[in-house]
């Protein structure tokens, strides 16, 4: 409760100020529960927008939403908190909101009191260990998706899990998991591209370039999955079909420059300096980057 008071408390500060939560510090504000909730009715009275049930409160913060007023939402959401304080829906929408926002240290702070009072909630463990990989709290994050998974076959929990394993440097493992959320949710763009990036960090290319040619058939203009299949080209020494990809969603310059970066670093030095001078012919006064490549690949080409 204490931590949900100082949340209060924020929320107010960044009403009053017409600003976002980020110029707040929750962690340095001591108020008591009665001071809190006695500004936010304050706050709500003072301009006509009070609300006398949770129902009441809940549909005023939908329309604020609606029509894109966040900080009043989120001031509608605590009023609906005050009046039932364990009410775990009020919660969830004040979590869905934060996430939404990137606010994510709130987002956690509701869903520490969902899990207070329903330690087994699987949607709340499964949005929980999401939130937490982003917030790079990766053992937490583990640990939350794991029990989603004892529990539930869950495809969100899987691929975060994957994610994790990546981080991690374990491409084997994230391979794994990554197929098995792909099971749970056949032909999503989104997991065949993490399962192909899982191959091809354990350099298993020509497996990786099937997975993004998967996801692109699937949605050809899924732009990370075509960046991945010019890269995994590139690093096959297939310059040519490398450059056709990446065009698609870049420059001439940069894509030769990402082709003469990678081909440098293939020992294709011929290549290498090819792709890096056209990318500076292209953008010379755009280009440093091909310049700066130029001149470690001269280094490697005297060693």
């Amino acid at each position: 409760m204490k931590t949900l008071i100082k949340l209060t408390r924020a929320i107010c500060l960044a009403i009053s100020s017409l600003i976002l939560l980020t110029a707040c510090n929750p962690g340095n504000i001591k108020e008591s529960e009665n001071t809190s909730t006695e500004e936010t009715e304050d706050i709500l009275q003072s301009t006509g927008l009070n609300a006398d049930s949770v129902e009441e409160a809940l549909a005023k913060a939908e329309k604020a939403l609606q029509n894109g007023k966040i900080e009043l939402a989120q001031l509608y959401y605590i009023k609906a908190h005050n009046l039932e304080p364990n009410n775990t829906q009020v919660l969830q929408k004040m979590a869905d909101l934060y996430i939404n926002i990137n606010k994510y240290d709130l987002a956690e702070v509701s869903f520490d009191l969902i899990l207070k009072q329903q330690p087994d909630n699987l949607k709340t463990l499964e949005q929980y260990g999401l939130l937490l990989i982003n917030m790079r709290n990766y053992p937490k994050a583990e640990e939350y998706l794991n029990k989603v998974i004892t529990k539930q076959k869950n495809w969100r929990a899987y691929n975060g899990l994957g994610i994790i394993a990546n981080l991690q440097g374990n491409a084997l493992k994230a391979e794994a998991l990554f197929k098995k959320a792909n099971s749970l949710l056949p032909n999503s763009p989104d997991l065949l591209n993490n399962i192909g990036f899982a191959l091809y960090s354990a350099n298993k290319l020509d497996e990786a370039a099937s997975y993004y040619l998967k996801a692109l058939q699937i949605n050809p203009g899924f732009k990370k999955a075509i960046y991945n299949y010019g890269l995994v080209q590139a690093r096959l020494s297939r310059y040519d079909q490398a450059y056709s990809a990446f065009t698609k969603i870049a420059s001439p310059a940069e894509a030769n420059n990402n082709i003469g970066y990678i081909a440098m670093m293939n020992g294709d030095y011929t290549e290498a300096n090819n792709y890096l001078q056209e990318a500076i012919q292209s953008a010379p006064e755009f280009y440093k980057k091909a310049n700066d490549n130029l001149m470690r690949l001269d280094v490697l080409q005297k060693q």
